[in-house]
């Protein structure tokens, strides 16, 4: 489905119906303009001219051998060329470098989900981050630990 969804763009695109709307993209030195498809509820509080984050949700396979879903935030501070809501094709044109489209084209491909967070105004900070899963966010303290060795007692004051 997604793909269908990629190729009606690519067909939008390739109609001549986005000639004006690809000559008018501000797309910065050095930087390319990249179409990811969005879901229509993303597409509410993205902008032309703002910044995003973009997360892609994927099966990963953990050091047990298990698979676990997991979400990345594989660009940061992204700058929003222009967004699409045409025919049913939803998507955001974004400024990226060239290392960073082939990120965002990879994360098309397979059983990904991708996702945006809108920044804020002036909110250029980038972060480390690390990937997130439900296992990380639900260990308690006491799985970091070895089970035969007791914290001490900490003095009351």
């Amino acid at each position: 489905m997604k793909n269908m969804k990629i190729l009606g763009l690519a067909a939008l695109l390739m109609a001549g119906a986005a000639g004006a709307f690809a000559a008018e993209l501000a797309v910065p030195p050095g930087y390319r303009a990249v179409v990811v498809p969005a879901e229509k509820a993303e597409l509410m509080f993205i902008k032309p001219g703002g910044r995003l984050d973009m997360m892609v949700t994927f099966k990963a396979i953990m050091a047990d051998e298990r698979k676990e879903n997991v979400t990345a935030t594989l660009l940061q501070n992204v700058l929003v060329l222009d967004t699409v809501d045409k025919d049913g094709v939803r998507a955001v044109v974004l400024a990226l470098n060239p290392n960073e489209a082939q990120y965002a084209m990879l994360s098309l491909g397979g059983n990904c989900q991708v996702h945006f967070s809108v920044r804020g105004k002036g909110d250029t900070e980038m972060h480390p981050m690390e990937i997130a899963s439900f296992k990380r966010l639900i260990r308690s303290d006491a799985d970091d630990k070895p089970a035969d060795k007791e914290e001490p007692a900490k003095p009351a004051k």
